[in-house]
């Protein structure tokens, strides 16, 4: 009969102010845990170096230099072993197994060879540096490089004798190439400073034969540096050549996949060279069942994208343009088309992202469209229009409330109070509610640099459908002039929670600037006022602002006007020429009889052009700079 098994119980305190009942299940507890399991002995290979040496020789036999370096920085024994002087012979049979290495020079041991030929650390910083320069027997990072470590040109210092005075046939030197391509011959600071003690107090004769015997040295510095560098640029080849075959390999399996897959016209469309960029495609590792199981997916999203910006660019940037002339036809004669009740139509380029638009323009390849394709579409117009109406107002209903000082606060409809003033952010120029709706600067494409340039998939079809349809969809890019309007129109005697354009308009007196007439005889409307406020005050850039200055000064600004027999949309504004060529060609006026006021008139026509007066003594009225000290 076995013996009952033995419980392993570990004697605990008993905490304070505990009563026999917790000291009893904490007990019973302890009774029934399993008991852990002893930890591994750690530091077993520390005993390596005790085994026998014929052993250790024949394993370290076997590894590289790097290797051998690694190991001896294990351990205090391990560096014994490894860099007494005795034991070189380890080093030169590692040394063997790299092809074509030239033999170690005799101002370096093997170790220090092994060091500089293969470690990967810059000998100042420690950090990771490739730059050997073979001739000092160092090796530096680029920063490290670039502020000339331990190095200066050799022009920049003195001769050490008249016997020689070349510095560079008595040392070692090395040809620096900085950002600007100039090339500058550089000289180690500590063998110059070591050949100028050696030197100093010798003879003729003694530093004769100095000179004689650092000459050859630095002669078999420079070869052996010579052989080196041709070894370190076959290893670079090689391994450059080796990557080049596990690429070209990973990509033919990957291009013949694809294919199978039914994505040939893609490649066909794009080619190979600019589908293979990608960088699971490129990639310098060989194709493995793990890394193919992972890559398949994002192949496939990939492909995906491309094939999606093939049938853009081929198929619905045509029926893009389809839908741009029967826009434009739409525009030019309303009466053939549902009536809208909203004064600024939107742009094409939101017609086309309107959901009847937009399924047409997808529709399938084998479906011809053509302009009475999109008749259908054209009954919903009404409602869609509200709907992108609503929300353009809701956009810039944010942008005015957001630039409202604490102590206002508006009341009644924020589109029909005198405050809601917008400032363009590309033209700096001044709007009113319905003219910052219909403002071209709205539909522009974001422009960046190419640093800052994103080639995501979202940003190429916005710059597809943008080069296609000539604008963007409409996007606020104002900010708001409100703290201005509240101050124009306190001056005038009115509360700025509650003024209406309406009411500014019938009740305001005019306005006058001393600064460019100081004869008072220009007199400006209220609207004027405000924007040639906004001029003098304008806090744009200095390019900007001094464009918006000569424009003040000249009188004449260039200005963009609409047509009056086609609908209002956003966008509409073109220059004089321009617009006289559309009245000729859309509307079939000849030039010769188009008037202003009947045919076409200002884009923004909600600003009156300054009045200048006759009479000599000036009109008697209340001047801006005594009514406002905002200016």
């Amino acid at each position: 009969m076995t013996s009952p098994k033995r419980l392993h119980l570990h004697l605990m305190k008993r905490p304070k102010y505990e009563d026999a009942q917790g000291s009893e299940s904490l007990l019973v507890e302890t009774q029934d845990t399993k008991p852990s399991r002893s930890r591994a002995r750690k530091g077993g290979l520390s005993l390596l170096p005790t085994i026998s040496l014929d052993v250790l020789f024949e394993i370290f036999g076997f590894l590289k230099p790097l290797d051998l370096l690694n190991l001896a920085r294990t351990s205090k024994a391990f560096r014994n072993l490894l860099m007494r002087k005795s034991n070189a012979f380890i080093w030169r049979a590692s040394r063997s197994l790299i092809p074509n290495l030239p033999e170690c020079p005799p101002d370096l041991s093997e170790p220090q060879y092994a060091c500089l030929a293969f470690d990967p650390h810059c000998y100042n910083c420690r950090g990771i540096g490739f730059n050997i320069i073979w001739q000092f027997r160092a090796k530096y990072c680029g920063p490290c490089l670039r502020i000339h470590i331990n190095m200066e040109p050799a022009y920049s210092k003195p001769v050490v004798t008249q016997l020689c005075p070349n510095l560079t046939e008595l040392l070692p030197t090395y040809i620096f190439r900085d950002l600007r391509l100039r090339f500058t011959e550089m000289i180690q600071t500590s063998q110059y400073e070591a050949l100028s003690l050696r030197l100093n107090g010798l003879d003729c004769a003694e530093q004769t034969l100095v000179i004689e015997e650092t000459k050859k040295v630095v002669r078999a510095i420079r070869e052996h540096a010579d052989a080196c560098k041709a070894w370190l640029s076959g290893v670079n080849r090689a391994r450059s050549d080796e990557l080049h075959q596990i690429r070209e390999g990973r990509k033919r399996i990957i291009k013949e996949w694809l294919e199978t897959e039914g994505w040939k016209p893609e490649i066909d469309y794009h080619t190979w060279w600019k589908i293979s960029k990608h960088r699971a495609i490129k990639d310098s590792r060989p194709l493995t069942v793990r890394i193919w199981s992972r890559i398949r997916p994002i192949l496939t999203e990939y492909m995906s994208e491309m094939r999606t910006i093939r049938m853009e660019e081929t198929l619905y940037n045509s029926r893009r343009r389809i839908l741009l002339q029967a826009w434009n036809d739409f525009l030019a004669e309303p009466a053939s088309f549902p009536n809208t009740d909203v004064d600024v139509l939107p742009h094409v380029a939101d017609v086309a992202r309107f959901k009847p638009f937009d399924d047409i323009i997808k529709l399938p390849a084998h479906v011809v469209v053509e302009r009475d394709t999109f008749l259908p579409a054209f009954v919903a117009l009404p409602n869609l229009v509200r709907n992108w109406r609503r929300q353009v107002d809701q956009q810039l209903a944010a942008i005015i409330t957001n630039g409202y000082p604490k102590e206002y606060g508006p009341v009644g409809d924020i589109r029909q109070l005198a405050t809601s003033v917008f400032v363009c952010n590309a033209c700096e120029q001044l709007f009113f509610w319905i003219d910052a709706v219909a403002h071209n600067c709205s539909l522009d494409f974001p422009r960046v640099s190419s640093k800052e340039r994103n080639d995501s998939f979202k940003e190429q079809m916005a710059r597809i459908a943008y080069y296609s349809l000539g604008s963007s969809p409409w996007s606020p890019k104002f900010r708001s002039s409100t703290v201005l309007a509240i101050h124009v129109i306190r001056s005038c005697c009115q509360d700025p929670r509650t003024a209406t354009l309406a009411h500014m308009d019938s009740t305001s007196t005019p306005f006058y600037c001393f600064a460019c007439h100081p004869d008072g005889k220009t007199v400006m409307h209220w609207r004027k006022g405000l924007e040639h406020n906004h001029l003098h005050n304008s806090q744009a850039s200095e390019g900007c602002k001094s464009r918006l200055q000569s424009q003040l000064l000249s009188g004449k600004p260039p200005r963009t006007y609409r047509c009056l027999l086609c609908r209002r949309s956003v966008g509409a504004g073109r220059l004089l020429r321009s617009i006289a060529c559309h009245i000729e060609e859309q509307h079939g006026i000849s030039i010769l009889n188009i008037h202003e006021g009947i045919h076409y008139v200002k884009e923004i026509d909600s600003i009156p052009d300054p009045v200048t007066l006759s009479w000599n003594n000036g009109p008697v009225v209340a001047t801006w700079s005594e009514q406002n000290s905002y200016l």
